[in-house]
């Protein structure tokens, strides 16, 4: 038995040997912030996993991980393009889906002797391309496979089958009619003008038996099997070369090939090949395993899947193949594929659930029924569903849209249809795309606590109604700020700034009190950290009506520290500013609030109550000015005292 146990696994009433015993306790836990810049988007690709969760950190890794953006509906690197204007501070879950005709790209390597498929569906897999060079060993090939953007992957080594070999002497020099075989094949030496597999002798062409050699292994001739060929004296060595002819010369079908003589011009011993061992079968194999599976020095690929047929064609070296026929099965994905499933295999926005995202938009959704079950999705994966209009949408319509779609709450947001129009660089064009993606980017780089109001929205050129010169008046924007949504304002009418920006920073939620950006956001991010495994581990300690008891001073610590901790400026708007709370904050955890009875139960009750940062929305000057205005000056600098006085006036 150890002397040496963590806090709680030895029962210390009952300890028998004499001896010195290590009790560790382990330090209590504090409570981490969970992630707030963590958005999720579900839409269209060019590549990845259908109905998954794909990481994206910014435009560039959406090029690879999903491909790039598209001038099409629902396309999920236009939004992340879109989004990652805003800021850099952003990080994308995304979700691709289809209508079902997504295909992935193929090559037929020599004859269906390795097909290559990719590992996804979508046109990005038609820019990949396979190659075979020569390996670092002996016998051996390189394959590579190189996908846009990333450095290519290579499959060094892969062995091909061995070579049969013979060394053979050779004496004297070929006469005409002369006739020597070779790898099965016969060359005569005429004297006249050559045809087939002859090779002409005479005072034209000094036929010696290095210059014989020479022309084997520079003849294009279909009909010769090439063997490689080295002369040291009269002994020469023979071996089927792998990588030109019929296929017959290498591995065990080099064994059958044999060097003879017909004529006395010549005199040959030794001349058959041995030692040949597999087939070109064997290699395509062989290639197919490792490209699936990896080897000793690399993983499998993640751009294709290998298979291998039953060829035995002889690789051929240096060619590029670049697979086809991807498709990205997009152009009849539907709301209700956007909607998904929350059933096995989850589909669609389901997806994202237990994803952490803090915001999510379903890329053009436009169908008003399903969102109050997007709403309803929020609420339960504490998250902030975002999504917009219909492009150059009326007021009207997006009250209306707010009233009768059942989205009274604060996990909602609702921004009209004026859309915005940005630069997409990879395409070269200024494009409309949907506000919801500027408000993905927004919130995605604001701490939670900020409200998007006023906040400028960086990569928009102009919005349906500011490229007429359409302006909101006052009128219209009460009833936008009364109404429950949101609108991005061009920049003559931003409160801050020539900046484009959101104009009300509110959600859908009727409650006065928490209709703002920054309620749903904060109210999300303090209910996930209470839900933290900090928190989480106190399930299982044992509690007890003591005033004094342990468990439930270590629960009102925990929630004091991280309270503490939010309320330092530190972690708020610079160090001479606010928090991201409001101080004081109250957390109740004794015997007020766990009486025995409840103890009895398994109840441990925490009351946290904290005080919101409150949104500055209409900032009134008041102003005095006259000839008889009587002004006060202080010439000299104002003490603490005069000062708290001043600000307790003004407030």
């Amino acid at each position: 038995m150890s002397n040496v146990f963590l806090d709680g696994q030895q029962n210390l009433a009952a300890l028998s040997v004499p001896g010195v015993y290590g009790d560790i306790i382990l330090p209590t836990p504090f409570i981490a912030g969970t992630p707030t810049n963590i958005e999720g988007l579900v839409g269209v690709g060019s590549w990845g996993p259908l109905n998954a969760i794909i990481p994206v950190s910014k435009p560039s890794d959406a090029a690879i991980q999903i491909g790039p953006p598209k001038v099409r509906q629902s396309d999920l690197a236009s939004y992340v393009a879109a989004g990652s204007q805003v800021g850099g501070a952003i990080g994308f879950y995304c979700v691709r889906v289809s209508d079902g005709t997504d295909l992935a790209a193929t090559v037929s390597v020599q004859s269906t002797a390795l097909t290559l498929t990719g590992k996804y569906t979508g046109t990005l897999g038609n820019q990949i391309t396979f190659s075979l060079q020569n390996g670092s060993l002996a016998n051996s090939l390189l394959a590579i496979v190189a996908f846009p953007g990333l450095v290519p992957e290579q499959f060094n080594n892969v062995m091909g089958p061995t070579p049969a070999s013979a060394t053979a002497t050779f004496t004297g020099q070929p006469a005409a009619n002369d006739t020597l075989t070779i790898a099965g094949s016969a060359i005569t030496f005429v004297s006249g003008t050559p045809s087939g597999l002859q090779v002409q002798i005479g005072t034209s062409l000094a036929v010696t038996l290095s210059n014989l050699l020479a022309f084997l292994q520079a003849s294009a001739d279909s009909g010769l099997v090439k063997c490689n060929y080295s002369l040291s004296g009269n002994v020469l060595t023979i071996t089927a070369n792998q990588f030109a002819g019929t296929g017959t010369g290498a591995g065990t079908g080099g064994n059958s090939l044999t060097l003879a003589k017909t004529s006395t011009a010549i005199t040959v011993s030794g001349a058959t090949l041995t030692g040949g061992v597999g087939t070109w079968q064997t290699f395509w194999t062989n290639l197919a395993n490792v490209i699936n599976n990896g080897n000793a020095v690399r993983g499998a690929s993640q751009f294709v899947v290998a298979s291998a047929g039953t060829s035995t064609a002889v690789p051929a070296v240096g060619v590029t193949l670049t697979l086809s026929g991807g498709t990205d099965g997009d152009t009849g994905v539907t709301d209700a594929m956007l909607m998904g499933q929350d059933v096995a295999p989850r589909k669609g926005m389901y997806v994202l659930r237990n994803a952490g995202v803090d915001c999510f938009t379903l890329c053009d959704m436009s169908t008003s029924a399903n969102y109050a079950a997007m709403a309803a999705f929020a609420i339960g994966e504490t998250c902030y569903a975002i999504q917009s209009g219909p492009k150059g949408e009326s007021i009207a319509n997006a009250l209306a849209v707010r009233a009768s779609a059942g989205i009274d709450t604060p996990w909602f947001k609702y921004i009209m249809g004026d859309w915005p129009s940005f630069y997409d660089s990879y395409n070269g064009l200024t494009r409309l795309i949907s506000p919801a993606a500027f408000g993905i980017g927004i919130y995605g780089n604001l701490s939670p606590q900020q409200s998007a109001l006023n906040k400028p929205l960086q990569g928009i050129s102009s919005t349906q109604r500011s490229a007429l010169g359409q302006t909101y008046s006052d009128t219209e924007l009460s009833q936008i700020n009364l109404g429950g949504i949101d609108v991005i304002l061009p920049p003559n009418s931003s409160p801050g700034g020539f900046y484009f920006s959101f104009a009300t920073g509110r959600n859908c939620s009727s409650n006065t009190a928490a209709n703002g950006d920054e309620y749903t956001r904060m109210t999300n991010f303090l209910i996930r950290a209470a839900q933290s495994k900090a928190a989480g581990s106190f399930i299982g300690k044992l509690q007890s009506s003591q005033v004094n008891d342990q468990t439930r001073a270590q629960a009102k610590a925990l929630f004091d520290g991280f309270s503490a901790q939010l309320a330092s400026p530190v972690v708020g708007l610079g160090i001479n500013g606010q928090g991201m709370i409001d101080t004081p904050w109250s957390v109740v955890c004794d015997l007020s609030n766990n009486p025995q009875n409840l103890q009895a139960m398994g109840y441990l009750f925490l009351y946290w109550q904290v005080r919101y940062l409150n949104v500055v929305r209409y900032f009134v000057v008041k102003f005095q000015g006259g000839g008889n205005v009587v002004v006060t000056a202080q010439t000299t600098q104002p003490s603490a005292a005069q000062f708290q006085q001043a600000v307790n006036t003004s407030a």
